[in-house]
């Protein structure tokens, strides 16, 4: 039987109305779609955009130079895919010194893909030479290093990457010299790599140590505040699996830290609220942090400054904040 004209319009007012809805719902998936995407987009551009300078020290003049512990440095930016012959060489030498011992039966495949990784032309470098002199010339600092540098002392590669959609600055190599290790330089250079990640708006940093390099795992976690990440094999929860190394992270943001970060209470004591840097000159400190476009504040009470040992400056860049005494 044919259906009344009323039942024909309820029906049509049915339809409409669940149409209507289902509109809005695709709308709202649309609307939701785009904004996904555009986040992506603005994630991916950054990376971009951070991988693509030349020199990531060039806000940082004042601390390419390292005159501590009996030490003269220079630190200079390199790219991977500008290396010369004798600095890939020497790169290789210094991994297999450090690192053949800790990899084992491992490194002969370890070292093939350490080769083929120093040559991407997304890896960055910061190398540390040897000056000959105990002042540096009164020029430019490219000639400084050109005229008065000495072979490579050790060197940090990261690059600017994506890691669970978080825009991270990952260290793949941090590696140093005998004759410069226990001088604070491992230290000064983790820092750099903050101010860095900070400057091209990198919301962790992330970074891979073997669980048999004990004294690596306690300068990170330990010293330098780094967790083990989410994302590390220790937290797959596979018993079967044997882990050989761990994935850390610093986080700087609340996603970050909610995707990244290990979520423990019983780490909880291991992080230190901030970072410590020990500044040559609070003078060149000011002007290097006024290029880089960073906040400098001061302790805005007795209690904070009590937190803070003499002549020394804390990086807090969970806040976007340095402060300052």
């Amino acid at each position: 039987m044919d259906p009344s004209p009323t039942e024909s319009l309820q029906t049509w007012r049915t339809n409409e109305t669940e149409g209507r809805e289902s509109s809005v719902w695709r709308a709202m998936d649309l609307k939701k779609r785009r904004k996904i995407l555009e986040k992506k987009k603005t994630i991916h551009d950054l990376i971009k955009r951070a991988s693509s300078i030349d020199d990531p020290l060039s806000p940082f003049d004042s601390f390419r130079r390292y005159r501590r512990n009996d030490l003269s440095l220079y630190l200079e930016s390199g790219r991977g895919d500008r290396l010369s012959s004798s600095v890939k060489h020497h790169i290789q030498k210094l991994l297999k010194t450090n690192m053949e011992g800790f990899y084992g039966s491992d490194w002969p495949i370890q070292a093939k893909v350490k080769r083929k990784e120093m040559s991407s032309a997304d890896a960055h470098y910061i190398f540390v030479r040897e000056l000959r002199f105990g002042k540096a010339y009164e020029t430019s600092t490219q000639r400084t290093c050109m005229e008065g540098c000495n072979q490579i002392a050790g060197f940090v590669h990261y690059r600017f990457i994506l890691e669970e959609e978080i825009p991270v600055l990952y260290v793949y190599e941090i590696q140093l010299e005998s004759r410069v290790q226990g001088k604070g330089l491992g230290e000064f250079l983790m820092q750099l790599i903050e101010l860095i990640a900070s400057k091209n708006r990198m919301s962790a940093i992330v970074l891979t140590v073997l669980t048999s390099n004990a004294l690596a795992m306690t300068f990170y976690m330990s010293k330098l505040g780094y967790r083990i990440s989410s994302i590390s094999p220790s937290k797959a929860n596979l018993p079967t699996l044997s882990v050989k190394y761990e994935i850390l992270c610093k986080t700087f943001d609340s996603e970050a830290k909610s995707v990244l970060e290990k979520t423990d209470e019983s780490d909880e004591d291991l992080v230190p609220p901030m970072t410590w840097f020990t500044p040559e000159a609070d003078t060149e400190l000011q002007q290097c942090l006024a290029t880089a476009k960073l906040t400098i504040l001061k302790p805005e009470s007795s209690q904070q400054t009590s937190r803070l040992q003499p002549a020394e400056t804390k990086f807090v860049w969970g806040q976007k904040a340095i402060i300052l005494i």
